[in-house]
């Protein structure tokens, strides 16, 4: 079966959807007509809605683009603080700017470079943290063939009862069916997404929603006996 989107559908979905705020509408009107990447208006919703259930107090975000993400969750969440992660200078520079131009960007931490090295120095600066000073959500959406080490590595400074949600698993429906020259380009990202998800299925000590809303989500949450 070919996975085909919808876009009548996609456009229905999107005539649905309420911005937190008119800046935030502005900034995803201005980045979709720039291609930046940001998520999907249906992802949107789904992490406003979790983020509502569970009032998280510290996010981690690894994949920040030009920060519209990190933005959605620091105006949804006034008193919460963000750490988000990107690697690539364009992003970096138009990112930054977003952030210093508004209020909320005062508590969006904002690490440059490399996420494995910097996840590695947050696992050091939390390895003796109360729960209370680790993170309570977080949001993968960066280079898809490295989602397990990412992960691994946030499960390390995480609550015990965290919810990390993986963003794109279904890699525009590759991850049922890969066909065509853009599915072999992306065919390694495919390979270690497979595997990703089998290795959490895996895991008996975790409970994983699979959604194929937008470009498809993972949510999973730690089972605390």
């Amino acid at each position: 079966m070919k996975y085909v989107r919808d876009i009548s559908f996609k456009d229905f979905v999107d005539s649905q959807h309420k911005a937190v705020d008119e800046d935030l509408a502005e900034l995803r009107c201005s980045n979709e007509s720039e291609s930046v990447p940001l998520i999907f208006t249906e992802t949107e919703e789904i992490l406003g809605l979790l983020i509502d259930l569970t009032h998280p107090a510290k996010i981690l975000e690894i994949g920040t683009a030009h920060g519209y993400s990190a933005l959605f969750f620091a105006k949804k969440l006034p008193d919460a603080r963000i750490t988000t992660i990107e690697r690539n200078p364009v992003m970096v520079e138009a990112a930054r700017a977003e952030f210093t131009s508004r209020k909320e960007g005062e508590r969006i931490d904002f690490r440059t470079g490399d996420a494995a090295e910097i996840l590695d120095e947050l696992v050091s600066e939390l390895k003796y943290a109360v729960e209370s000073e680790k993170y309570d959500f977080v949001f993968i959406d960066a280079a898809k063939s490295h989602y397990r080490e990412f992960f691994e590595a946030a499960e390390k400074i995480c609550t015990k009862d965290a919810l990390i949600v993986c963003d794109n698993i279904l890699l525009s429906g590759w991850i049922v069916e890969a066909e065509g020259k853009d599915a072999k380009r992306h065919r390694t990202s495919i390979k270690y997404m497979k595997q990703f998800l089998g290795y959490l299925h895996s895991r008996d000590d975790l409970e994983v929603s699979i959604l194929t809303g937008a470009d498809g989500l993972a949510i999973i949450r730690f089972i605390n006996e």
